[in-house]
């Protein structure tokens, strides 16, 4: 989810070189669930904090460096735009292929998209609900790119629900960050303004057919970077043909900030055992009863709390079939799993280490001393 952000395009050029046609990209996806809710009650309650009445948020003033910081993040992200293009130029023939943008929200122009609602979730993180102009599929594993045009800055989010109908609304869990420009922009809007947008862009075949190739699914999410799982998740439950096991650690620094734990929890006490889901946190939260009540891990991702939880990398695999550990290459997914990690930048860097600008540098990190290859492992843009 991706954080929800997946990847961070600065433009030092004026407002009107960002209005010209951005190459082609298509794609598809899934129609309208039933929208997530936060609630860590039955439904109907709601726990998180919402803002106090008059609250505001102004955007932060911008540093004397910013030009600097523009053109160097617009030439650096030229490699992971060139990637993301051909990527999905590759993929022709697929579904993705076969279904054009709708008119409105589209791969090619930016579409002002109205914001119709923010729920504050927590100290630093909101949903923000936006009303499409047309119906429109949103693929899962996609992202949307949301424009700051006052210095031309922009970031790819993973939308909270994508399915595979068109959907009539779009929300974006989003973070502030002190340094994130598009971020902040987002924090200072309000319900009434037109934010611009464009996409949907595919960022790791996630279709009925491309899931069905994988026997089991391991996930590290890290705060919003949740949102890029979710769909996946979703979609592997709802597919009764092939029991595709999953196993998500999400981590989070505190308790508020594990969003959808109660969508998650839920899901995975009915799927009968298909879905695992464990969880840490930066420190215990605060009080006896909270300290007590907490049953997850404590502490920074670590290589114990993956191991017995992802399915295994092929050598360790491979071996248990030699020495007859294992039945068959599939009872663990030795053949046909992969571990998807999506979050900050420094979590994804410690677990998996950096994308590089062509998304494919060797793993690194945990899993990288673990054993696992850049073929076993997907870091979402971040």
């Amino acid at each position: 989810m991706f954080r929800p952000g997946l990847l961070f395009t600065s433009y030092s050029s004026a407002r009107n070189v960002a209005s010209k046609s951005a190459p082609s990209i298509t794609s598809s996806r899934h129609g309208p669930s039933t929208p997530l809710r936060f609630y860590s009650q039955p439904p109907g309650k709601t726990t998180f904090n919402r803002s106090r009445t008059g609250q505001t948020s102004a955007r932060a003033p911008r540093s004397s460096s910013t030009s600097n910081v523009i053109t160097f993040l617009t030439a650096s992200s030229i490699g992971v735009g060139a990637y993301m293009y051909q990527w999905n130029k590759d993929r022709q023939g697929s579904i993705f292929s076969s279904i054009s943008a709708p008119e409105g929200l589209t791969t090619e122009n930016w579409t002002p998209i109205l914001l119709k609602n923010i729920t504050k979730i927590s100290e630093s993180t909101s949903l923000f609900e936006f009303e499409l102009p047309k119906p429109c599929v949103i693929p899962l594993s996609s992202a949307v790119y949301v424009k700051d045009d006052l210095i031309q800055a922009m970031r790819a989010y993973t939308p909270v629900h994508s399915t595979e109908t068109e959907q009539n609304t779009l929300q974006l869990l989003i973070k502030r960050y002190g340094e994130g420009q598009v971020s902040r922009f987002m924090h200072s809007a309000r319900p009434g303004q037109k934010i611009e947008m464009r996409g949907p862009i595919l960022v790791w075949p996630a279709s009925r057919p491309d899931l069905e190739k994988w026997d089991e699914i391991g996930m590290i999410a890290g705060g919003t970077g949740i949102t890029a799982m979710i769909p996946i998740i979703q979609s592997v439950l709802a597919n009764p043909d092939k029991k595709i096991k999953i196993s998500l650690l999400f981590a989070a620094q505190s308790s508020e900030e594990l969003y959808f734990k109660d969508e998650l929890d839920q899901m995975a006490e009915a799927s009968q055992n298909q879905l695992r889901v464990v969880y840490t946190i930066d420190k215990t939260p605060v009080g006896s009863s909270s300290e007590q009540e907490w049953k997850g891990h404590v502490g920074y991702v670590n290589e114990d709390m993956l191991k017995g939880l992802l399915p295994p990398p092929k050598s360790i695999a491979e071996g248990a079939l030699l020495t007859g550990e294992m039945k068959d290459d599939t009872e663990k997914g030795a053949k046909n799993s992969i571990v998807l990690v999506c979050g900050p930048e420094s979590m994804v860097k410690h677990v998996a280490g950096t994308r590089g600008t062509s998304g494919q540098e060797p793993i690194r990190g945990i899993l990288g001393a673990m054993g696992y290859t850049k073929d076993q492992v997907f870091r979402f843009p971040n």
